[in-house]
């Protein structure tokens, strides 16, 4: 309640009763509106009230200026996260942004978005630690077509066949399949025969009978 109530300050807003941000209509990201999003964020607030700020945006993720001030909440969440702000309010704020994102990517995002695949400060640590807060990334990434997605993924899948500790593999493959060459067939069969999830198995197996026959 106090997240929304800062927002509905900084923006000049009244929230009626039983209304929230995230609510449809609540928040139309008009410039005014959108220009106050942006001083909010420039402000620097807690992880807990940009976290309502994404929601409150939820039905404009692909408009430029909403998709500039979720790449700059991205690159403040991560650089606090590096910086030791490892608490659940930071990780749920990377873990949001990172699932929002790919509504609005665009190409010149492909830098930003593959260092956040690739960053191992948010990789699981402990053994106990399933989470790879790197996954979520994959799904802005597979929206991007270029040559270094293409050796990202497929760099991942080469080196984690037949370990299968990678927990971004799952998500490398299925990029991998859209760049696919006729070598992968000995990956994706390997992959359809030992990978140890039987979903996975049967994804492999489905992708390499579509493209080899």
């Amino acid at each position: 309640m106090e997240a929304e109530a800062h927002i509905a300050n900084t923006l000049g807003l009244e929230l009626g009763r039983g209304e929230h941000f995230g609510n449809p209509w609540v928040l139309t990201p008009n410039d005014e509106i959108l220009a106050g999003c942006q001083r909010l964020v420039d402000s620097s607030p807690g992880p807990v009230v940009l976290e309502v700020l994404i929601a409150a945006l939820r039905t404009s993720y692909h408009l430029k200026r909403v998709h500039v001030l979720l790449t700059q909440i991205a690159g403040d969440a991560i650089k606090n996260w590096r910086g030791g702000e490892r608490a659940f309010p930071n990780r749920d704020l990377l873990r949001h942004v990172s699932q929002v994102y790919r509504h609005g990517v665009m190409p010149e995002d492909l830098h930003f978005v593959l260092e956040m695949c690739s960053d191992p400060t948010l990789a699981p640590k402990k053994s106990a630690d399933v989470e790879d807060l790197r996954v979520y990334w994959f799904s802005s990434l597979a929206k991007l077509k270029d040559p270094d997605v293409e050796a990202f993924c497929r760099k991942i899948v080469t080196e984690d066949l037949g370990r299968w500790t990678d927990y971004r593999f799952v998500e490398a493959m299925k990029i991998v399949a859209r760049f696919w060459q006729p070598a992968d067939a000995g990956s994706f069969t390997l992959i359809s025969k030992q990978y140890p999830d039987s979903l996975t198995r049967r994804d492999a197996k489905r992708i390499l009978q579509r493209k080899t026959t």
